[in-house]
């Protein structure tokens, strides 16, 4: 991307925010993914007539992209648009921008840029590390004291296992320093491993010998709090680690999928301790702690096998196959219109992505941050292996199965240009008054539902217990 500094533009989110409104209404669409923008770029860059355009476009991408691949109709389409906004003007065969569009692609550019920056900052992996800490730290301590107050083993040893994951911040830090993030992963694993045998060995010993539960209306809050803590630090972790390849933070946003199972059978547990069974907080402990470690296990060995090959995609978290099914897509779109081997496959690949990199910076690889190393081989061994293509003489093909999913690539593709431009059909920004609105219906809500959780919550669940009883 082009070097503007940082200080060119206010820092502030009122100035981004204010500019990003500017330019979506012009490109119908964020900067960071909008195709319009793209075009503009290549045409300010030099690309200026209908064959460079087309050559340009051949062979790009950016994981954000509406389109799979930008096609010579939809650039004429996008060209056609672009001098209906008085964006860019064609002469003879040569197009260029037009001062408005010079202006557009300034502004598009430097939004794309602090963006990038934001991310940079904000997504950053000490950043990530503090916020986890604070929440371990907050947490372990609520779970353990209300775990002790209730009598409920699967709530203390999950404050114990919040607890331990302390040290798991300490490995990563660690790892990170020493540029050690593969053995930092491992070590985690193990940990995890560790957890879940002593979660079984806690589970075994509360079944045999059974603890009265008295479960309270804030354990079962505790717990809500908790999943939602979780699921925020499994999103954070996964995007960052993700973003910057490091292998122990994604380790540990395992654990944090591994921590929301824990509460789903805590509240399980304690739901049915309200009516008396108090066996199926144990139950329940048995059968997470072995789900820990059947994943632990999994990840492990994948881990180990994998030597220097280790990629982000042995890490199994929900996310992820998103960018096997993106990459794949244009994959199969390239081998249905041309005959290429998998090396020349991979080079137009890396040629695609160098470009995107070039426009879009962080928003076109992520997901892919160590994508110079590993190519796209793994996953044009996962289609052959699935049955979407065939390779005879070094040569792509499509098999039945693949063009069938060719076709469905398509139709998804067609939904969502739809989608995005229905989206943006009308769009306007919002105003400063709607803006304030909303923000005192943001603060309105929160209060009432606080005041309902502390004062109104305890009285509906004593109500709702003495019904039991």
């Amino acid at each position: 991307m082009e070097e503007i500094k940082f200080k060119e533009f206010r820092k502030s989110h009122k100035g981004v925010t204010k500019l990003s409104y500017e330019v979506n209404q012009v490109l119908e669409d964020d900067p960071n993914r909008s195709p319009l923008y793209t075009l503009m770029y290549a045409i300010e860059k030099g690309d200026n007539t209908q064959e460079r355009i087309y050559n340009f476009f051949k062979y790009f991408y950016v994981n954000e992209f509406v389109y799979i691949r930008l096609k010579q109709n939809e650039l004429d389409d996008l060209l056609l648009k672009g001098i209906h906004k008085e964006l860019i003007q064609k002469e003879n065969i040569t197009y260029f921008l037009t001062e408005k569009g010079k202006s557009v692609l300034v502004k598009s550019k430097k939004v794309n840029l602090i963006t990038n920056k934001a991310i940079t900052i904000f997504f950053s992996e000490k950043l990530v590390l503090i916020f986890s800490l604070i929440c371990l730290i907050f947490m372990s301590s609520l779970k353990i004291i209300v775990g002790l107050n209730a009598g409920s083993d699967a709530l203390f040893n999950e404050g114990i296992e919040n607890f331990t994951d302390i040290i798991k911040i300490f490995i990563i830090t660690l790892s990170i320093k020493l540029g050690k993030d593969k053995l930092g992963a491992i070590a985690i694993i193990i940990l995890m491993l560790i957890t879940g045998i002593n979660l079984i060995i806690s589970s075994v010993f509360s079944f045999i010998q059974t603890n009265i539960i008295s479960p309270s209306y804030f354990s079962f809050i505790l717990m809500f709090i908790s999943i939602l803590l979780n699921l925020m630090l499994l999103v954070l972790k996964n995007f960052v680690g993700k973003l910057q390849a490091n292998f122990a933070l994604l380790s540990d946003a395992k654990d944090n999928v591994n921590n929301i199972r824990l509460s789903l059978g805590v509240i399980v547990g304690l739901t049915f301790a309200l009516f008396r069974i108090y066996l199926i907080d144990s139950i329940l402990g048995i059968v997470i702690a072995s789900l820990i470690i059947f994943d632990g296990v999994e990840t492990l060995m994948a881990l180990i096998k994998s030597g220097d090959d280790i990629d982000i995609d042995s890490f199994k978290l929900s996310l992820d196959k998103a960018f096997e099914f993106e990459i794949a897509h244009w994959i199969l779109v390239v081998i249905q219109e041309e005959k290429l081997s998998k090396q020349k496959l991979n080079e137009n690949f890396m040629e695609a992505i160098e470009k995107g990199y070039e426009i879009f910076g962080v928003w076109a690889i992520f997901g892919l941050s160590n994508i110079e190393k590993f190519n796209i081989r793994k996953i044009l061994n996962l289609m052959k292996k699935n049955g979407l293509i065939n390779i005879q003489d070094d040569i792509c093909y499509l098999t039945d199965k693949g063009k069938k999913q060719y076709y469905n690539a398509l139709s998804l593709e067609i939904d969502r240009v739809s989608r995005n431009k229905k989206k943006f059909k009308n769009w306007k920004p919002p105003s400063r008054l709607s803006k304030v609105v909303w923000l005192l219906f943001g603060v309105f809500v929160s209060i009432i539902l606080l005041f309902l959780i502390i004062y109104i919550g305890p009285i509906i669940y004593d109500f709702i217990i003495n019904l039991i009883e």
